[in-house]
């Protein structure tokens, strides 16, 4: 699989690599956002010590193991029973061997398993390695988790780190890139299933079709993508899943309040936002509160930003009997007829994606207001964003314009904020009829979209 896109990942990397100084860098994100294949395509010499959720006993051994393999010296039967052994074999290693990095993958497992190794790991640091001129990489997953571990004031890792990257899902443009031989709204579509998730999206290649490419790759027995939704949650939530797995087909399928979500999942209003919490804390769900200049006023709304856990929660969790009984198609045939509904949140997605190319916004969000809402608002400077988005078989006309025109007047006065300039834009699935664009109305449809992914 070729490396697409990640261009600033990768300098920003390279970058520490050249400072003649100990780095000690954070990187992580999603699981299959591609964290170990953007380091094993960046450097050329490394160490990869991956954890997992053996016990602390077991890691040490077999870290271990890589180091005295490595080094070539030492006897293969040493038994080494502590993280301070290890270290001491590592700092050995580094005396004999220059590696471009040291990587620490799925690092989270690690003080998971041993509350303790964050204190050891950060006296090694401040009296060995970080003296030693070397780039040691934790890398990990579950946002929420690796923030607490690593990037918290109150880790004591906080003041030693020297960096640290996020690497996030892959936009719609360059997602598009993995899928040449589709029509713009398969890429669409198929985007609005994996996301831009590198590997997903590799999944998809071969195909030229929508359909075939769901049939094929989705609702086939045995296939990849038919369990991913379940080892995802399930690894989180062996203890309790079915009440989790509930809230989230309940968020799947447009419940956003609490109390929906509570009704509509089974879950006690008095228990939901424990189970809220915990999913927020492992980005499984997104919390959004209307724009806003200042602190937003009213409550959130919850719902699942990463495409893939939205679609399997939607159609695939469902429907896993009738996948395994090769009834597929049936699903597929009621996928196509809600698709332009469903694609509909993607569509926002990829309108907030083109403006954050083309405007630059310092912030950008969505408002509503009761019955009232505005799917795209942003900033830039003086200047206010608004977009709306249709992604229906309906041609755009100057009645939305006008509509939204009055949207933006009724939220300019509850965020109290006066405009030198208001650029409106309107995205269309189907293009536009009875009105022209202009220096403040800008009309983007499926072949602008097109226009960016060449570039």
């Amino acid at each position: 699989m070729k490396m697409i896109n990640r261009k600033k990942e990768k300098e920003f990397l390279l970058k520490k690599a050249k400072t003649n100084k100990s780095e000690l860098i954070v990187i992580y994100g999603r699981r299959r956002v591609g964290k170990t294949f953007l380091l094993e395509n960046t450097f050329k010499n490394v160490l990869f010590f991956t954890a997992d959720l053996s016990n602390t006993l077991h890691l040490i051994d077999r870290f271990s193991k890589m180091i005295i393999s490595e080094m070539g010296t030492l006897p293969t039967n040493i038994k080494v029973t502590s993280w301070d052994d290890f270290f001491g074999l590592l700092k050995a290693l580094l005396m004999q061997k220059k590696y471009d990095a040291i990587i620490f993958d799925e690092f989270q497992y690690i003080p998971q398993q041993d509350p303790a190794f964050i204190s050891i790991f950060q006296r090694w640091w401040d009296l060995e390695f970080s003296k030693k001129n070397i780039n040691i990489i934790l890398c990990g997953s579950y946002s929420g988790m690796m923030e607490k571990i690593a990037l918290e004031h109150n880790s004591p890792l906080y003041g030693r780190r020297t960096g640290q990257y996020k690497i996030m899902p892959m936009d719609f443009f360059d997602s598009a890139k993995f899928l040449l031989n589709y029509s713009i709204e398969d890429k669409i579509f198929i985007y609005s299933i994996t996301g831009g998730i590198p590997l997903y999206l590799n999944e998809f290649v071969e195909y030229n079709n929508s359909n075939n490419a769901l049939k094929n790759k989705i609702f086939t027995p045995g296939e990849f993508l038919v369990e991913e939704g379940k080892f995802l949650t399930m690894e989180e939530f062996k203890k309790d899943p079915s009440n989790y797995f509930s809230i989230m087909k309940a968020i799947a399928d447009g419940k956003t309040t609490p109390n929906e979500i509570s009704n509509f999942s089974g879950v006690e209003n008095r228990k939901i936002s424990t189970y809220l919490s915990k999913l927020l804390e492992i980005e499984l769900i997104k919390k959004e509160l209307p724009f806003s200049i200042k602190k937003a006023k009213k409550k959130p709304l919850y719902y699942i930003d990463d495409e893939y856990i939205r679609f399997y929660f939607k159609y695939i969790y469902p429907n896993i009997d009738l996948i395994y009984r090769e009834h597929g198609e049936k699903i597929l045939n009621k996928i196509n007829s809600e698709k332009s509904m469903y694609i509909s949140f993607t569509f926002e997605k990829i309108a907030k994606q083109y403006v954050e190319r083309i405007e630059s916004p310092q912030i950008i969000g969505k408002w509503w207001d009761k019955d009232i809402e505005i799917d795209l608002v942003a900033i830039h400077e003086e200047k206010l964003i608004v977009g709306e988005c249709k992604y229906t078989n309906k041609k755009v006309d100057d009645r939305v314009l006008q509509k939204l025109q009055l949207k933006t007047y009724k939220m300019l006065d509850e965020i109290k904020f006066e405009p030198k300039e208001i650029i409106y834009y309107l995205f269309s699935k189907s293009g536009f009829e009875n009105i022209s664009e202009s220096k403040n109305i800008k009309l983007i449809d499926l072949n602008t979209l097109s226009e960016i992914i060449k570039d």
